[in-house]
């Protein structure tokens, strides 16, 4: 690393550290002013860190926050419009050195109550050569909180190149919202691939989503650890501080 890259990297330390440091800070910060932190985190260290608790905290402070309801609304739509920023941009990077694929969804009333899945079209992608199929199937969708809940399932049938312990069928659930970021929130295939199902948009009446195929080198950066041991850091010291009072 040369010394502008090192320079660089303790810049951003150091900028991580200030700002995601007032967020366990005892004397709380207006709404408007951790919004503001917020999209100061979004902005630089989204590739690196998952921002999804602190997205959920602070819409549980928009929540339950005195406002009118022009004022709430407001909040809510610019936090759920930094929240889709942040995705659209991971998507272009992941999708430059992968692939991708995309589905448009009607809700219906079974949907939402989780009383009739909805399956969706299958898709087989070969990406370094190796040929899977994924399909997706959504349990249940929740309009109010603007997430899905789904089951992927993922083939690797056997083929030249592709070691046999690796091939084979398996399957994961999990929910998909606005707040889901498929840098980080993506599941491990074999030879150093990954998956995502993001969200894009998603209303009363339907949802856009995509699939996304991407090495793992896409999927973070080598400063993670650092940022994810100053967020333990300041957590644990939060809880020890809350004990003592």
């Amino acid at each position: 690393m040369s010394k502008r890259e090192e320079s660089e990297a303790t810049l951003r330390k150091e900028m991580f550290q200030s700002i995601i440091g007032s967020f366990f800070d005892a004397q709380s910060t207006s709404l408007e002013a951790k919004l503001l932190k917020m999209e100061l985190l979004a902005q630089n260290f989204h590739e690196a860190l998952s921002l999804t608790p602190l997205f959920e905290h602070i819409r549980r402070e928009i929540l339950a926050a005195p406002l009118s309801v022009a004022e709430r609304r407001g909040y809510e739509s610019r936090l759920s419009e930094l929240a889709r920023e942040v995705t659209r941009k991971q998507l272009i990077v992941l999708e430059s050195g992968g692939q991708r694929y995309d589905w448009t969804v009607l809700i219906e009333d079974g949907l939402v109550t989780g009383e009739a899945p909805q399956q969706l079209e299958d898709v087989s992608l070969t990406f370094d050569g190796i040929a899977r199929r994924f399909r997706v199937t959504l349990l249940q969708a929740d309009t109010a909180q603007r997430e899905l809940r789904a089951r992927l399932e993922i083939e690797t049938p056997e083929q030249p190149g592709v070691s046999p312990a690796a091939t084979g069928r398996y399957e994961v659930e999990f929910e998909v919202g606005f707040f889901s970021t498929p840098m980080i929130d993506n599941t491990r295939l074999s030879n150093d691939q990954r998956v995502a199902l993001v969200l894009t948009d998603m209303n009363a009446a339907g949802a856009n989503l995509s699939l996304v195929l991407f090495p793992g080198s896409r999927a973070s950066l080598r400063e993670k650890p650092y940022y994810e041991e100053i967020l333990r850091k300041l957590a644990d010291t939060a809880i020890g501080g809350g004990n003592g009072r």
